[in-house]
């Protein structure tokens, strides 16, 4: 049994220095998020060679992040983020939470809360293990999530699976 039933499904996108890669927010005045986990999602479906890794960083956040793409729910895109339920008759995302890819502005971080290196490389077997900032990272109003990458540019894409449930107040 799957004790985090929600998804932010993060389409994989291209990678780049610096990059702000989604985030996740909670303002919310009904509810807590409990994060099970962030699993990065190497792509194979890109050709690259002779790379570097891609640092990723899991940090909080204190405001809500700005511009970017909002993510949908139930989305049926696949190049769109999109909150998805295991449940499907779960109830829909309360007022308040919101997540966005490729934020660009906000979503000021509070604190660092993790660290990796992915390489993504297709031919190297070590790109396909999976790793995954694990949790329970609790969300309380007005915090949030996002995942940026370090300041080194790579090629390649990488997306995102976050688990989560909500919690009422």
């Amino acid at each position: 049994m799957d004790n985090y039933p929600g998804r932010l499904i993060v389409p994989d996108q291209a990678v780049g220095a610096s990059l702000d890669y989604f985030d996740f927010f909670n303002a919310s005045q009904t509810h807590v998020i409990e994060i099970g986990s962030v699993r990065p999602v190497v792509s194979a479906a890109v050709a690259v060679t002779g790379v570097v890794a891609v640092d990723l960083f899991l940090a909080a956040t204190s405001a809500v992040g700005t511009g970017g793409t909002a993510a949908t729910e139930r989305g049926t895109s696949l190049t769109a983020a999109t909150f998805t339920h295991t449940n499907l008759k779960q109830e829909t995302i309360p007022a308040g939470i919101t997540a966005r890819l490729t934020p660009t502005g906000g979503a000021t971080i509070n604190q660092v809360l993790d660290f990796d290196s992915w390489f993504t490389e297709e031919t190297n077997a070590g790109t396909y293990i999976s790793k995954t900032f694990e949790g329970p990272i609790t969300l309380t109003q007005n915090f949030g999530i996002k995942v940026i990458q370090g300041g080194v540019a790579s090629v390649g894409n990488i997306g995102f699976v976050v688990k989560f449930k909500l919690l009422p107040l």
